[in-house]
């Protein structure tokens, strides 16, 4: 199989996904006026995980609370015995949380705090920008390193393929409305460095195909030597990505609530990584080769 050779077709997917999440992304934008369900460590806000002596339903819950005009965000049963929920409320004063402890008692009766997290909205408005700043410093650096080791053109088209696997994997998270805190960012930058390490593995082996290259002409077939080497580590790609996605996998299914969405995210990121490191790194690199 020629993979350069149905090239139009995987850059028509990818560009596909990336068209698909920035709809989703504006989308969000315009209806909500949050790009992202931002969680404390963005907006700030409190954060109370409580377990009540006797089972509560999270309807009852929530209905309950809504009755006593409690600012809350978000409610999330920590486990399937109905007892443990996380709490996550605008930021409180003492005597409000005073007051908010006062309802819970009186409410569902007697509860333990199990943990207690109070961030000020003037952190969560530096953590974001520090995070986009990250992002940039990371995506430039790549470039940085891979045309330092290889060429310019091996450089920019990972950090395209970068930027399709954060892409798509931003969109999910801002479709499925999950929140959005630096666990996040550090599934973002983990599928980075794991979608990168796979780009590598092809764009070294495309250099060490074009030095082995003897042809009468001096510009040798990048297409050719492009499919030569996607095809003689594409064994290793796949299953090097099948065994990865299963152990985040299996994270997702039997870890705990709190890892459950950064599980989902890494299981998202590194399917679009997969993708992009098979399908579009080398037609990317023959493409910008031949256009040089």
């Amino acid at each position: 199989m020629s993979f350069v050779k149905w090239s139009k077709l995987w850059f028509a997917l990818g560009g596909l996904f990336i068209a698909a999440s920035l709809a989703v992304l504006l989308f969000n934008w315009r209806t909500t006026g949050q790009v992202f369900n931002l969680g404390i460590d963005f907006t700030g806000g409190t954060v109370w995980i409580v377990r009540f002596e006797q089972p509560v339903a999270l309807a009852e819950l929530r209905a309950k609370l809504s009755g006593e005009r409690v600012d809350i965000t978000t409610i999330q049963a920590q486990n399937s015995a109905r007892e443990d929920f996380r709490l996550k409320t605008i930021e409180m004063s003492e005597a409000r949380r005073e007051q908010f402890a006062g309802i819970l008692q009186e409410n569902f009766g007697n509860y333990e705090l199990l943990s207690f997290e109070n961030i000020g909205a003037s952190a969560g408005s530096d953590l974001s920008r520090q995070a986009l700043v990250l992002i940039i410093l990371v995506l430039s650096g790549m470039l940085i390193y891979i045309t330092f080791r290889f060429e310019f053109w091996t450089g920019l088209a990972a950090v395209l393929c970068l930027l399709h696997d954060m892409l798509v994997t931003l969109g999910a998270v801002s479709f499925l409305r999950l929140d959005f805190n630096l666990s996040m960012i550090a599934a973002v930058l983990t599928i980075v460095g794991y979608s990168i390490n796979a780009t590598i593995i092809i764009f070294d082996r495309v250099r060490e195909n074009l030095r082995s290259e003897r042809q009468p002409v001096p510009q040798p077939d990048f297409a050719a030597v492009a499919d030569a080497s996607l095809r003689s580590v594409l064994g290793r790609c796949i299953m090097t990505s099948f065994t990865t996605i299963l152990a985040v996998l299996a994270v997702y299914l039997f870890g705990g609530v709190s890892i459950k969405n950064f599980a989902l995210t890494m299981l998202i990121g590194f399917a679009a990584g997969t993708y992009s490191s098979i399908f579009l790194a080398a037609p990317l690199y023959a493409l910008f080769r031949k256009a040089a």
